[in-house]
């Protein structure tokens, strides 16, 4: 009988495991995917200034097929109400706003691209509210100790690529308004989650501040590098961005490391 009780235990334990992690990943692949959503819109500004470092059409290409294989993926694993209305909202903003962004592998002429990304950055924003509505919905329902902390690493990583993606757009003379607010916001949202980070015990370890410094340092020189209007480094932007990326994930890995525990 004891014996019966210890697998019926150890059994349930696996499965609060198991469903902890499908939790986990299906958050950080949010994460990412708010990331991709900003790095597809910085990939459409570079086709369209001419700026072919890194293969654009094919990294937006790989984008496109990454996003819609982490939805498919969400949508088998979770049948909460409120991921299948986010999965349903997001995947009719997400529609028309794919179809825009394919424009750019049959004509990459930068006039006829002008109405395009004026179309895809007034509308990628309701796929990625849908994106971390799903994120904040799994941090709170998977009550995961540190989730303040990992939810930041998280936008530092996107908040990367957001900076990136508006960099290009302003060098690229987008004829929008509203690119210094969605700036602005996103230093915001990268400098607050700096604040959360070092005041953790996490910034405690060795590596995790090592990375946590690395990307203050980061957003230091975006806010510098923007206020040039005369002279833009594209490829200088997407590096740095990309490095502060890959150090947000490794917070966010150092993290999970603890939460595992």
């Amino acid at each position: 009988m004891n014996l019966l009780i210890l697998v019926v235990l150890l059994s349930l334990t696996m499965a609060n495991s198991a469903e902890m992690n499908k939790g986990l990943t299906a958050i950080l692949d949010l994460g990412k995917q708010m990331s991709n959503m900003r790095n597809m819109l910085e990939t459409y500004s570079l086709i369209a200034t001419k700026v072919s470092y890194k293969a654009p059409d094919e990294r937006l290409k790989k984008g496109i097929t990454e996003y819609e294989g982490v939805i498919a993926s969400i949508e088998k694993n979770f049948k909460d109400a409120e991921i299948k209305k986010s999965i349903e909202v997001g995947k009719k903003a997400w529609e028309p706003v794919k179809k825009a962004l394919l424009t750019a592998l049959e004509d990459n002429d930068p006039k006829r691209m002008m109405d395009e990304g004026l179309f895809i950055h007034g509308n990628i924003r309701s796929v990625i509210k849908e994106l971390a509505s799903m994120k904040k919905y799994l941090l709170t329902k998977e009550n995961i100790k540190s989730s303040e902390e990992l939810n930041a690493a998280i936008e530092i990583a996107a908040s990367s690529q957001r900076l990136s993606a508006h960099y290009m757009m302003k060098m690229w003379g987008l004829p929008d308004p509203t690119i210094q607010e969605h700036w602005d916001n996103g230093v915001r949202i990268y400098t607050d989650s700096i604040k959360i980070l070092k005041g953790s015990s996490y910034y405690k370890d060795a590596v995790f501040k090592k990375e946590l410094d690395a990307t203050e340092k980061h957003l230091s020189y975006f806010t510098t590098v923007i206020m040039f209007d005369d002279k833009f480094v594209p490829v200088l932007v997407h590096e740095k961005a990309e490095i502060a990326y890959k150090s947000a994930n490794q917070m966010s890995k150092i993290i999970l490391k603890h939460i595992a525990k």
